[in-house]
């Protein structure tokens, strides 16, 4: 009779290990993968570059997703980020990163580019009669958009 008790007990200790396990490599993906943004000098430059247009009252990112040589630097630094945040927003749905722990440490800069940038990605997507072009970065976003990073209680 003992048996199939700790038979049981057995499966829901190493069913809650793998489960912890799997949680634990899911946060320090999301750990290394945010170390490794901030070292990614050429990400830097880029999200440095469109928040600086952004600044200018009026700009529209949309303009850039055209194919014209003029404004191959500005869309080169748009389409690097962009690929990023698709990246990262895979690996969340995905499950790979732990979302939790990403939202709560990029939540406004990662809408802030969405913000920024979705115009662009529509237009880009009108361009190429294509409608999944940066799908999971607008899905993530849209996500977060709906159920906002909460304020932290401080005792």
């Amino acid at each position: 009779m003992a048996t199939p008790i700790l038979t049981a007990i057995g499966v829901f200790v190493a069913a809650f290990t793998i489960w912890n396990n799997t949680e634990n490599a899911k946060k320090k993906a999301t750990i290394d993968l945010i170390m490794a943004e901030r070292n990614d000098i050429a990400l830097q430059e880029a999200i440095t570059q469109i928040n600086e247009m952004a600044k200018i009252k009026g700009h529209i990112f949309a303009v850039y997703a055209s194919d014209d040589d003029k404004n191959f630097e500005n869309r080169k630094h748009i389409i690097k980020l962009l690929n990023q945040r698709e990246f990262i927003s895979a690996g969340v749905i995905g499950g790979a990163l732990h979302e939790k722990m990403y939202k709560s440490f990029s939540y406004s800069m990662f809408l802030r580019d969405w913000n920024n940038l979705k115009a662009f990605i529509y237009e880009l997507r009108r361009a190429r009669n294509n409608q999944t072009i940066f799908q999971e970065f607008e899905y993530l976003a849209t996500k977060w958009e709906n159920t906002p990073l909460k304020k932290r209680k401080i005792r």
